[in-house]
């Protein structure tokens, strides 16, 4: 059985929820507010009733849904031709990933690593086609391609980012515990519209590249990417929309990754007011809204 499982594992799953829960107490207390249990995108709610999205660490989970849950959605369901790239039968699909990357191993084995990064994926589809793993991918790089070019819409843009997010207005204020970019441990606090207004204006939609491993069929655009550019001209990935595949359990989901330093950077370099209370900074709107 072929398994380069990329999910962690159970134990660390349950290490990070733990923490989190922790996190989100921590919050609450310095909010004087209530912890929420649930799977919802608010973690706390103020004596005001506002709901709270609380984040920490370097790179954050934040969704991972099913087909149902993206076809049901008001502007996420973007992303549904992306599930719909691969089959329903993850047997089927299975078979066939084994059998893509069984034949590339061997040619890694018969003629070296070097000589397998250069096959052109067109051989492999001569000798093993016809194969649905191979099919997916192909048709995951043209689905990609096409929400890019959706995304370039900086209102469609914002309403993905409201709904991954918030919830479309549900949530009204993220707070990041900063153990990435300042590295002080404080709950950095932003109101919804800010974040969306900060995001919104600095991303650009963009396709992944290939990957570069020997033993399987790269294909470029796996992945929706969202960066900002960087003060050299440079672009940065802060989002990675992928489909996940890598159980029958976890098979055709969507999940979509944040990265919290480059986050906290284009949401603190910018012009605004600050206040600082004890484990926290608030930031713009949220110092008046919040009013702690």
């Amino acid at each position: 059985m072929i398994n380069r499982r990329r999910a962690p594992s159970s134990e660390i799953s349950s290490e990070k929820k733990l923490s989190g829960h922790l996190r989100e107490g921590q919050y609450a207390e310095l909010i004087e507010g209530k912890t929420i249990s649930g799977t919802g995108k608010g973690d706390v709610i103020d004596k005001n009733g506002n709901l709270h999205s609380v984040k920490s660490g370097k790179k954050w989970q934040v969704f991972l849904y099913s087909h149902n849950r993206i076809s049901e959605s008001r502007y996420l369901n973007i992303f549904k031709p992306c599930l719909e790239a691969f089959p329903e039968n993850y047997e089927q699909y299975l078979a066939d990933r084994e059998r893509c990357i069984e034949y590339k191993e061997k040619y890694v084995q018969d003629y070296g690593r070097d000589a397998a990064k250069h096959l052109p994926n067109a051989d492999v589809v001569k000798h093993i086609s016809p194969n649905v793993y191979i099919e997916s991918k192909e048709r995951l790089a043209r689905t990609t391609s096409m929400v890019c070019d959706a995304l370039q819409d900086k209102d469609l843009l914002r309403n993905v980012l409201d709904e991954a997010l918030f919830n479309l207005e549900e949530v009204a204020y993220l707070a990041i515990k900063d153990s990435t970019y300042n590295d002080d441990g404080l709950f950095k606090v932003f109101s919804q519209k800010d974040v969306l207004d900060t995001l919104s204006d600095r991303f650009h939609p963009a396709v992944s590249e290939a990957g570069r491993v020997p033993e399987d069929y790269n294909v470029a655009g796996q992945k929706t990417l969202l960066c900002y550019k960087k003060p050299n001209g440079r672009y940065k990935n802060i989002v990675e929309v992928e489909i996940r595949n890598d159980s029958n359990k976890h098979y055709r989901q969507v999940r979509f990754n944040m990265y919290s330093k480059d986050t906290l950077y284009l949401l603190l370099n910018r012009p605004q007011d600050i206040v600082n209370k004890e484990g926290l900074a608030m930031y713009g709107p949220a110092i008046k809204t919040l009013q702690l």
